[in-house]
């Protein structure tokens, strides 16, 4: 994948890429607790982000069978987690490097455009502290403006959060169950929302608002066959309405999302942003493309 480090929220994020046999390095930013610890040993691609003082005592305390790298998280503004005070993140990092851990990078995030150049001024003190070899303060909001640092953090935007910036990585697709003729009048779903205004093809797709395609997306296309087709009715827990053509039968694939159908344009129609939708969809049968 030409890929070689990438930053996940949790251990269990981690492990779940480590298990699936990637050898790219994983930046878990949350760090890892105690009970944690022979994992990030069994694993020697993982790299832990250190965000206190008492995280590097824990750390310290532990024998790690391996030399683990280590990223710094400074709190510039936000206020979540980091080091806000030098000398505690300067007896950190003493601490940690006389313990034989390997402080590879140091990163802070960005709390709104307006207040990243102040950010960053907090920032280059401890960023200029130590010979790091990956400095990254941009995520996807501000690596188009910022130009600070070795890395950024490209997330959100994999996923569809900028239109027409950077293609989608992103799937969710499915089958139909059933593809049922109706005739003219009859109704489909629900308290019979949906009228047929002449007779019609309609799929039934096995996801609904369960799977987090949620009831106020209905009348939301879905992509198949290099066009798109309006979902009608109300959308059920396990089960959604589509409108097709003679062009589709059950091998059909029909497209949640894709970078021909992108998380950015769920996120107009619901008012939101693409981390909420990412987030909101429930897939049981979820495949990694190496």
């Amino acid at each position: 994948m030409g890929i070689r480090l990438v930053a996940v929220a949790d251990m269990n994020e981690a492990l779940r890429l480590a298990r699936e046999g990637f050898t790219f390095e994983i930046l878990v930013m949350n760090g890892a607790r105690e009970h944690e610890f022979k994992d990030v040993d069994d694993h020697p691609n993982v790299v832990l982000s250190l965000n206190s003082l008492h995280d590097a005592e824990k750390l310290s305390k532990h024998g790690f069978q391996r030399q683990v790298k280590l990223h710094l998280y400074i709190d510039t503004g936000m206020n979540r987690l980091g080091f806000s005070d030098f000398l505690e993140y300067s007896q950190a990092l003493a601490m940690v490097s006389e313990k034989g851990f390997i402080p590879e990078g140091i990163y802070t995030h960005f709390t709104d455009s307006e207040n990243a150049k102040k950010q960053i001024e907090r920032f280059l003190p401890y960023a200029h502290h130590h010979p790091y070899r990956i400095i990254h303060a941009a995520a996807s909001s501000a690596y188009s403006f910022i130009d600070f640092g070795t890395h950024v953090r490209v997330g959100a935007d994999l996923y569809g959060q900028n239109l027409g910036r950077i293609r989608q990585i992103l799937k969710i697709a499915c089958k139909p169950l059933e593809i049922r003729r109706i005739k003219r009048g009859e109704t489909v779903g629900y308290d019979r929302a949906y009228v047929a205004q002449e007779d019609e093809l309609i799929a039934i797709l096995p996801i609904g608002y369960y799977n987090g395609f949620r009831r106020s997306l209905r009348g939301f296309p879905v992509y198949a066959n290099k066009k798109r087709y309006p979902t009608v009715g109300k959308v059920c827990m396990n089960h959604l309405f589509v409108r097709v053509d003679e062009e589709v039968d059950c091998d059909t694939e029909f497209v949640i999302t894709s970078e021909d159908l992108p998380v950015g344009e769920i996120a107009e129609r619901l008012g939101t942003v693409p981390h909420e939708v990412l987030c909101m969809f429930r897939i049981d049968n979820i495949r990694y493309l190496k």
